[in-house]
């Protein structure tokens, strides 16, 4: 069960990393205020990265899911001790 629910979070939590990386892109080719050329293209595409504006949110959430998934599959642990002194 446990592998289960570490598949779906990272699936899921590709899943919004790359539709918030298409909705950035997106958002970058859309803009007509550059010229109409792959020059123009990157530096609409780094100005909307720049700005952030709402798409980094399925990012984040994308990225919070995916570590989940491999803290739930077992590949990032987490562990504390404490230890007295006499």
């Amino acid at each position: 069960m446990r592998s289960a629910i570490a598949i779906i979070m990272a699936i899921l939590g590709t899943v919004l990393v790359l539709s918030g990386a298409a909705a950035l892109w997106a958002s970058a080719l859309v803009k007509p205020d550059a010229p109409d050329d792959s020059a123009g293209r990157l530096v609409r595409t780094a100005d909307v990265v720049g700005r952030l504006p709402v798409p980094d949110r399925l990012i984040t959430w994308g990225v919070v899911l995916l570590a989940l998934s491999a803290v739930a599959a077992g590949a990032i642990t987490f562990s504390a001790t404490a230890t007295a002194g006499s």
